[in-house]
């Protein structure tokens, strides 16, 4: 028993965490990405490269939701949850892989599936293709350390991998690595296998190129940062990482709690302390570099590009392993160990409580505004406008929203009549310094015939009819 104690804490509160999350209601773009309901055909453009994504996963998901709506968005939640354990079991076998100790292959499983690095993902409604870009991507390192087929299958999950999200590819250098130092893989095997690793991108990026579906172009957006940029996305990602402080009471000004930061941040900074002292000793074996390394491999797609919340999730796992490795070498007694874990644990389990009461209450937002329009409205109409007034009123990612977000521009109206109306919706977001053009814009779209105009600010709801 004693030896799966970690993973039977978790299967403990795994329906008490499943329960609450399934509660949590879309908004903002969990309603525009392929991970919901639409209504073309399977076979479509959709299942080839288009713009800057391909993933052919999401889309086939997001079929399935339009020919089922209602389960949209929990079904999400539970492929979410599904794969976040699973990610955790093969964190918790991958310690047994490289003979940690029972102790340090139970935090590290703890620290990963109770990491507050994991709620953009694990909270978020469009968070499937980050949870199994990860899964695929752990499973590729697995089948390669412990599989005789692992030429078939270790190609094949990370082609998986990739298509569920661009970041995946990255996994194809993790297993090489990592089998070097730990296995001691021959360095003729290591080489013929980085070649392989360099087939499987050419590969990618070559049918990346050719099946584009044409007139499409990438999106800027992405490639767009500055090296200050750059800096401040790795100070996020090592924060989220490392220190399961409650972001909510230092960045977000309406909740803003400096007791509560503080106390979270005093609870981590024993455990924080261990593994910083213990690390910097052990900072020159091979074995402990080879993980940062694959950390920072992890995270490099994110980095060179974009970085929000949820892109914390991608090396996540690699920062389990680090700290395997360390509380597996620490010459500390057991009961120092556990208890400084047991404080910190506090620190993320209640960071993650608190972000998912805020991440409920913006899709209760959402669900609000919506029947609130639907109400006004008073019939099913086909063609809107929805007008979204943008104010300075504070946010904080998909766990505190405004008003506009949580509306959706619209969308949100369509999922509450089980997409059976509005059929066609346009929206523009004005400043609320240019309220005073709203007349105007008001008789200029009814002359365009649109039946009804969905005026949306940080307080109210306006529905003006034809």
């Amino acid at each position: 028993m004693k030896n799966y104690i970690s993973l039977f804490i978790i299967i403990l509160f795994l329906p008490f965490i499943l329960w609450n999350i399934i509660a949590i209601l879309p908004t903002f773009d969990d309603f525009t990405t392929l991970q919901s309901p639409h209504f073309t055909p399977i076979l479509s453009n959709n299942l080839l490269p288009n713009d800057s994504f391909w993933r052919p996963w999401d889309y086939l998901f997001g079929c399935l939701l339009g020919k089922y709506t209602w389960l949209f968005p929990t079904l999400n939640h539970i492929c979410i949850i599904l794969g976040h354990t699973l990610n955790t079991i093969i964190v918790f076998l991958l310690c047994r892989n490289f003979h940690f100790n029972n102790l340090s292959t139970h935090i590290a499983t703890l620290f990963f599936f109770f990491s507050p690095a994991t709620l953009g993902t694990t909270l978020a409604v469009d968070g499937l293709n980050q949870t199994y870009a990860v899964f695929w991507g752990l499973m590729a390192l697995y089948v390669y350390l412990n599989n005789k087929n692992k030429y078939v299958l270790w190609p094949l999950f990370i082609f998986i991998s990739v298509l569920s999200k661009e970041n995946g590819l990255a996994w194809a250098i993790i297993p090489p690595i990592l089998a070097f130092v730990f296995y001691h893989t021959d360095k003729k095997t290591v080489l013929k296998d980085i070649g392989i690793v360099f087939f499987i991108v050419f590969i990618y990026f070559f049918l990346r190129i050719t099946l584009r579906t044409p007139g499409t172009a990438n999106d800027d957006i992405y490639l767009n940062n500055t090296i200050v940029d750059h800096i401040k996305d790795l100070i996020q990602v090592l924060s989220y990482t490392w220190f399961p402080v409650d972001y909510i009471s230092i960045v977000y000004p309406p909740k803003r709690n400096w007791i509560i930061a503080v106390f979270t941040m005093l609870v981590i900074i024993p455990f924080i302390y261990l593994l910083v002292t213990k690390g910097l000793k052990l900072i020159c074996q091979q074995k402990l570099l080879s993980l940062i390394a694959c950390f920072f491999i992890l995270i490099s797609p994110h980095l060179i590009t974009l970085v929000s919340i949820m892109h914390n999730y991608a090396a996540l796992s690699m920062a389990a392993l680090i700290v395997a490795y360390i509380i597996n070498h620490c010459e500390l007694k057991n009961k120092t160990v556990i208890i400084t874990f047991i404080l910190y644990l506090s620190a993320c389990i209640f960071t993650d409580v608190h972000h998912f009461i805020y991440a409920r209450k913006s899709g209760y937002l959402g669900k609000q505004l919506a029947l609130e329009v639907i109400q006004k409205t008073g019939k099913p109409i086909d063609d809107v406008y929805c007008i979204s007034i943008e104010t300075e009123q504070p946010k904080y990612s998909s766990f505190c929203v405004q008003n506009i977000d949580a509306f959706a521009w619209g969308l949100s109206v369509k999922h509450y009549t089980g997409y059976k109306w509005p059929k066609n919706i346009n929206d523009t977001i004005i400043s609320e310094n240019d309220t005073h053009a709203i007349p105007k814009m008001i008789d200029s779209l009814f002359n365009h015939n649109y039946q009804c105009i969905w005026i949306v600010d940080h307080q109210n709801t306006n529905v003006i009819k034809k």
